[in-house]
C-alpha cells in the first residue's frame, strides 16, 4: 500500500447528464452496464485480448429477492464477484455493449451466490474449486449518484481534504487496478489506484483516459443509424439468440410495399 497512487478522471456535466438520463433508454441498458463496458473497451485495446477478467463489486442494496426488505437496514452488505468477459469479435461500442450486457445478465443473482459458495458453503469440495481459479487482477465498483443522496441544503457534505490511508502502508494492494467511479456535483469521476511497483502513472494516466473516451464513443454513437440496443435477455420468453433477433428487428425495420 505504500506504493500505491492514483489517477482520477472525469466527464463534463453535460457528458453526465446524457449518460445518467439518456444512454440507459438509449441502449436498453444499466449505468453498470454502460461504465463496465468502457473499462472492458479501454483495458481491452490496451491487452490485445477480447478477454478480460475482472472481480465486480455490488452493494447489496439490489432487489434480487421479492421478499427481501432493506428499509430499516442502513450501509452495504458489499458482494465481490469475479466476471470473464469476452467481448468476441464486437468491435463498435455498441455492439461491446450488447456483449457485456447479455453476459452480466447471464449471472445469478447479480452474483451475490459466489461469496456464499466460496466462502460459507459447506460444500469444501465447491469452495476449493472456486479458490483454484485465477484471480483477478483488476476490480471495478459503481458507488453511485452521490448528489442524490447528499443534496445542498442537508445538514452534512463531503469533506473537500484528503481523509488520509484507510488501509495499512505495510499492507498488500488487493488488485494491480482498482477502479472506483461515482458521481458529485453533476459529474462522472473514476479513481484509478495502481501500485507504482507494477505501473508507470502514464500508463494508467492511458487507461483512464480511454475510459473516458470509451463513454464518449457510447455518447456519440446514441444516434448511429447502426445502432441496435436489442439483446436477447430484453425478451426471455422469445428464446432468440442474438442473430435471430437482430433478422427479426431488421425485418420488421423494413418498409412495407404501399406504406405511407
Amino acid at each position: 500500500m505504500a506504493s500505491a497512487d492514483s489517477v482520477v478522471v472525469s466527464l463534463t456535466e453535460a457528458e453526465t447528464q446524457t449518460l445518467l438520463q439518456e444512454l440507459p433508454s438509449v441502449y436498453r441498458a444499466q449505468i453498470n452496464d454502460l461504465l463496465f463496458t468502457a473499462l472492458a473497451r479501454s483495458l481491452t485495446q490496451w491487452t490485445g485480448d477480447s478477454r478480460l477478467l475482472v472481480d465486480l463489486e455490488g452493494h447489496g442494496r439490489e432487489e434480487l429477492f421479492e421478499d427481501l426488505d432493506l428499509s430499516r437496514s442502513v450501509g452495504w452488505f458489499t458482494s465481490v464477484f469475479p466476471v470473464l468477459l469476452d467481448l468476441g469479435q464486437a468491435r463498435r461500442p455498441d455492439q461491446q455493449l450488447r456483449a457485456v450486457k447479455e453476459q452480466l445478465r447471464r449471472i445469478p443473482e447479480r452474483g451475490v451466490d459466489y461469496g456464499l459458495l466460496r466462502y460459507l458453503g459447506p460444500d469444501q469440495s465447491i469452495a476449493q474449486g472456486l479458490r483454484a481459479l485465477p484471480q483477478a487482477q483488476v476490480c471495478f465498483n459503481y458507488l453511485g449518484q452521490f448528489d442524490q443522496a447528499i443534496s445542498e441544503s442537508a445538514l452534512f457534505a463531503l469533506a473537500q481534504e484528503s481523509i488520509g490511508p484507510t488501509q495499512s502502508l505495510r499492507g498488500r494492494v488487493p488488485y494491480l487496478l482498482e477502479i472506483n467511479a461515482w458521481v458529485t456535483k453533476g459529474r462522472l469521476h473514476a479513481d484509478w489506484t495502481y501500485s507504482a511497483a507494477f505501473h508507470h502513472r502514464a500508463t494508467v494516466q492511458h487507461l483512464a483516459d480511454g475510459f473516458c473516451d470509451s463513454v464518449r464513443a457510447l455518447i456519440d454513437g446514441k444516434s448511429s443509424p447502426e445502432t441496435n440496443a436489442y439483446t436477447p435477455s430484453d425478451f426471455p420468453e422469445a428464446n432468440l439468440n442474438q442473430a435471430e433477433l437482430d433478422r427479426l428487428l431488421a425485418a420488421l425495420q423494413k418498409p412495407r410495399k404501399g406504406a405511407l
